[in-house]
């Protein structure tokens, strides 16, 4: 069974990989890069032994980059080559120090990818959570190029659609190694036909931030209406502005002098909480132009990991609706009491290293009523943040048991 569908998979991805260059060529992603992706031209990498690493886009890059520096502490010699899928991961890897070369993601065609690990002969592969690419994996194994992936992750959702094609997973994962970020991401690898499998811990609590007072200071100076209690509301989604909204006019009448602050995941939606915050008769602003305001929408980028630091409580957003979540370490990294929905089936691992010290709320009232007892009742709450905060701090290191299973395959 594995055999047919590889043979069917390897056929129409050979067929439809012209009409989708056709598609795809004026796309902000492939624009210009198509000759690349296709082999059509190949790059000249740096001499030296070279580990060939693969995150998808932006937040696996990141996630990544910590590995990265500590690999290329311990050897600095060795060619570091960072693949990626999209401009935004592309402009990202550009900032990881001790990046030799960065290459956007080849088509994943058997031959294809020959000419690639051919050209790049690297000593091993590594790939970031859950990139699994047939062709890439097949002709590396062929090759006697081992498979690593790192930060490996896998949500019950996916598990579901890949276990219906089990037989063919466990052709492609038998041979890898499954360096997994906790047990039931392991459990479920395993579950697929992985035989190499061990768990290792999470990159992003390496990948945090370090905090700065002094910085959370200056931007709780720059906001409007001087030492006033701050809620911020990060990475709202789709289908929450409204209950966003409506829990921050809730908490508005119990706290007069809140400040409210909204940063929508996309830039797309600020029109849309623009026309809520005008419906309601809110006094609002936008974070780029000075003023006076009880709700200011975050129209910048850049800012929310020390808005974050700047407020007395934070809800994070994709969770009120049936998203999967949004990251809350950003905020629990600040000791920030950190609210959020139910539905942070992307974040379970989050939510286990912080050891239930978050705030669950199901709907927009509930979200304005915990708003309202966190500012009301900071003692009761601040030794929770600081517990989550305390034991972010304690899941740290996996760069490290990382960098050390890579580079055992190097030597």
């Amino acid at each position: 069974m594995a055999a047919i569908i590889l043979f069917l998979y390897r056929l129409f991805a050979n067929i439809l990989i012209w009409p989708l260059c056709l598609a795809l060529r004026n796309h902000p992603n492939f624009k210009e890069t198509l000759r690349l992706r296709l082999s059509l031209k190949l790059p000249t990498p740096p001499r030296g032994d070279l580990i060939w690493f693969h995150g998808a886009s932006l937040g696996e890059v990141k996630a990544i980059a910590g590995l990265i520096a500590a690999i290329k502490q311990r050897r600095p010699d060795l060619v570091i080559c960072l693949t990626t899928m999209t401009a935004t991961g592309r402009q990202a890897a550009a900032k990881i120090e001790g990046v030799d070369l960065i290459l956007l993601f080849p088509f994943d065609l058997a031959w294809v990818m020959r000419r690639y690990l051919e050209r790049l002969s690297p000593k091993v592969l590594v790939i970031a959570e859950t990139e699994i690419w047939p062709n890439l994996i097949l002709q590396a194994q062929a090759m006697g190029i081992e498979v690593l992936f790192v930060n490996a992750r896998m949500s019950g959702e996916t598990f579901k659609r890949y276990s219906i094609l089990s037989s063919f997973f466990a052709h492609i994962l038998r041979k890898t190694r499954i360096l997994a970020i906790a047990e039931e991401d392991a459990r479920r690898f395993s579950s697929l036909g992985a035989l190499h499998v061990a768990v290792f811990g999470n990159l992003k609590f390496d990948a945090l931030r370090s905090t700065d007072p002094g910085r959370a200071d200056q931007i709780r100076a720059s906001l409007p209406g001087g030492d006033r209690p701050i809620f911020i509301a990060g990475s709202v989604r789709e289908g929450e502005e409204r209950m966003v909204i409506d829990a921050v006019r809730y908490a508005t009448v119990r706290i007069p002098n809140l400040l409210a602050l909204i940063a929508p995941r996309h830039p797309d939606r600020v029109q849309l909480l623009i026309d809520v915050a005008q419906e309601y008769g809110l006094k609002w602003g936008l974070r780029s132009k000075a003023g006076a305001c009880d709700l200011l929408i975050v129209d910048t980028i850049g800012e929310l990991f020390d808005l974050y630091g700047a407020a007395d409580v934070a809800f994070v957003g994709g969770s009120l609706v049936d998203l999967g979540g949004q990251n809350i370490l950003e905020p629990m990294s600040w000791g920030v009491p950190t609210i959020h929905g139910p539905h942070m089936e992307n974040f379970t691992w989050a939510l286990e290293a912080v050891e239930g010290n978050t705030l669950l709320v199901h709907d927009a009232n509930e979200l304005g009523r915990t708003i309202v007892d966190v500012l009301i009742q900071r003692d009761r709450y601040l030794p929770r943040a600081r517990k989550a905060r305390e034991a972010l701090e304690k899941a740290r290191g996996a760069n490290e048991l990382y960098a050390k299973a890579i580079l055992e395959t190097v030597s």
